[in-house]
């Protein structure tokens, strides 16, 4: 299941509750500061960071105020926490030992000042291996930010820790794999230079494998859900997204209506920063991308499908006369036609989008596919069959078509009266 940025509070008070004697409750209440908390919460969270016996608590508030945090960094929110007070939060953080809390990293990461990364790169030098891991890991919570997107200075600075001759080879393989990771091609150099071995040898080559990956053209499709990466939050700052990307050419827009999208004729925008990242709540890193101050990450099966439906718009199809009304919908077909799944769905939703771009046999042919299909045939598929076939002139099948719907279907199937018309 996705992460749930909205989930209901499991504390009344949490501010309170943080001070309970029950390491379950504090930490209740640290994961509802992390959704739920203002950056007032900071100086209370920072405390118990340093201070609680528990190590399980003590990550826990210093990962909820880095999320707080991870909140003010894009977007409209990005200037409502000035550089002042961000700076005093900053002066909180200083008395906190990495190798007490490693997730001090994370909150350096997300504070938005200079000082944030300067401590990071100490981080990385630090005698301790754990530590080093700690400020790798805040090193990518800091680039991977569209905060971060267009830094020069920042990519100059991770691509000089690369050259520097002190870093362990451990931390050097780490930095190497974030800087991949975010897309720093300017560091393939300094990358390839590493002296390394082992297992860190395979990291160092895995970023050079990917940053080469990021050279060829940008395909498949994507979804962004308005915030930024890393950022944990019940209401986003900017507004969901769907793109998709292939030889044919490339959509994008704003949310689930196609009346928001565009089709790019091949010209792709500039400023796109390839990326290979998790997102909040994702169990594995995939392929994302970054374009004006917004985060796009791999989309799902499902979403794809359903974003061909939403530009299909099946139900206001008019079969006897099918013609393109834009060049989003002339082409979309071709846009997902590798980018949808083999199986009934992805071949209901070809067949569809065939139809909305006005080619009636790519349409017949996709949905006499989809109920070829053995399995997961979707109920609608036959109804919309019989509509092409009927189209088509195929009277007798498109009956027949309509018919398996019939027997099927709900009664209360709004499609079922139109096809019990149709059959005669």
């Amino acid at each position: 299941m996705p992460f749930d940025h909205a989930a209901p509070p499991e504390t009344q008070d949490p501010r309170a509750t943080l001070k309970a004697r029950s390491i379950h409750q504090r930490c209740s209440a640290a994961r509802d500061l992390s959704r739920y908390g203002t950056p007032d919460d900071i100086p209370l969270l920072v405390a118990q960071a340093q201070a609680d016996i528990s190590p399980a608590v003590r990550l826990g508030t210093a990962g909820a105020a880095a999320d707080i945090l991870s909140r003010y960094r894009v977007g409209p929110r990005a200037g409502e926490l000035s550089a002042a007070r961000r700076t005093e939060l900053f002066e909180l953080f200083k008395g906190m030992d990495p190798g007490v809390n490693a997730g001090l990293f994370s909150m350096l990461a997300c504070i938005g000042i200079p000082q944030g990364f300067q401590r990071i790169a100490v981080g990385l030098r630090d005698p301790r291996g754990d530590v080093r891991i700690g400020a790798a890991i805040g090193l990518l919570r800091l680039c991977a930010s569209a905060a971060s997107q267009g830094d020069t200075e920042l990519e100059a600075a991770v691509v000089q820790i690369l050259r520097d001759p002190r870093l362990r080879p451990d931390a050097a393989a780490e930095v190497s794999w974030v800087a991949a990771r975010v897309g720093y091609r300017s560091a393939r150099e300094a990358i390839g230079a590493l002296s390394l071995s082992g297992t860190q040898a395979e990291l160092q080559q895995r970023a050079l494998t990917l940053l080469r990956e990021f050279e060829s053209p940008l395909r498949g499709a994507f979804v962004t859900d308005g915030r930024d990466a890393g950022e944990v939050g019940p209401e986003p700052a900017q507004p969901v997204g769907f793109a998709a990307f292939s030889e044919s050419g490339a959509l994008m827009g704003d949310g689930e209506d196609p009346a928001g999208w565009s089709y790019l004729d091949g010209v792709l925008p500039g400023g796109i920063r390839r990326m290979f990242v998790r997102q909040v709540g994702a169990a594995e890193p995939s392929p994302a991308f970054q374009l004006s101050g917004r985060t796009w990450y791999a989309a799902t099966e499902a979403a794809v499908n359903q974003a061909a439906l939403d530009l299909a718009r099946p139900d206001e199809l008019h079969w006897e006369g099918l013609s393109a009304a834009s060049p989003l919908e002339e082409h979309g077909a071709a846009v997902f036609q590798a980018l949808l799944p083999a199986d009934a769905p992805g071949d209901l939703a070809r067949g569809l989008l065939r139809a909305r771009a006005g080619d009636l046999d790519g349409a017949v042919a996709a949905l006499q596919a989809c109920v070829d299909w053995k399995k997961r045939v979707p109920p609608e598929a036959p109804y919309f069959l019989g509509r092409a076939l009927l189209a088509a002139g195929q009277d007798t099948a498109g009956k027949a078509a309509l018919g398996a719907f019939i027997k099927k279907a709900k009664k209360k199937d709004p499609r079922r009266e139109t096809a019990e018309a149709l059959v005669g």
